[in-house]
């Protein structure tokens, strides 16, 4: 009796490509969104850096932490935003929230904080942390990583497959002559 093997796993999940080809495809345009992500990223970061270097920069202090109710599928947080009073190099007093809000206070009422600002447009500051400059740029680069670090993983191993297997052209002939078994199984 000619028991044929059945492509349902029962217990195991099948891992992997179904088609070694796919990663080949897939792989490079991971890549290249990868990189996209990086470059932007990257440009971002750039910008930033030259804002702070252009601005002015002033110690402000804390006087109010906002609160706010953020809700999710997790339940309702309390969401917090420091308003940090500054005063610039011509004397100006401003008041201005950070837009960066954090679940707990990281900030204390009269605490201390350096400010960078832009000279012509006061209110357009920024706290100097990593939080408020740079974090977004560094979840673009990150995502950018990982883009392109998945498409040369997918990509590679894809071509290690194609080529263990003799190449295309062994490729087409194993599925040419899967099929000629199955139109003869089923006659």
């Amino acid at each position: 009796m000619n028991r044929r093997r059945s492509n349902v796993r029962i217990g195991r999940r099948r891992r992997g490509f179904s088609n070694p080809f796919a990663g080949l495809i897939v792989g490079p345009f991971l890549v290249v969104f990868g990189a996209i992500l990086l470059i932007v990223g990257w440009g971002w970061y750039g910008k930033t850096n030259e804002w702070a270097a252009a601005g002015g920069t002033a110690m402000g202090t804390v006087v109010e932490m906002k609160q706010y109710e953020k809700t999710s599928d997790n339940g309702t947080t309390i969401m917090y935003q420091p308003v940090i009073e500054f005063r610039t190099e011509t004397g100006e007093v401003i008041r201005y929230t950070d837009p960066t809000s954090t679940s707990s206070p990281r900030h204390q009422i009269g605490e201390q904080v350096e400010i960078i600002y832009n000279e012509n447009f006061p209110s357009d500051a920024r706290e100097n942390n990593f939080l408020s400059m740079h974090l977004p740029d560094a979840i673009v680069m990150g995502m950018g990583g990982f883009f392109m670090l998945m498409g040369l993983i997918g990509g590679i191993r894809s071509l290690a497959l194609v080529l263990a297997a003799g190449g295309i052209a062994a490729y087409l002939l194993m599925k040419k002559k899967e099929k000629d078994e199955q139109d003869q199984a089923q006659v």
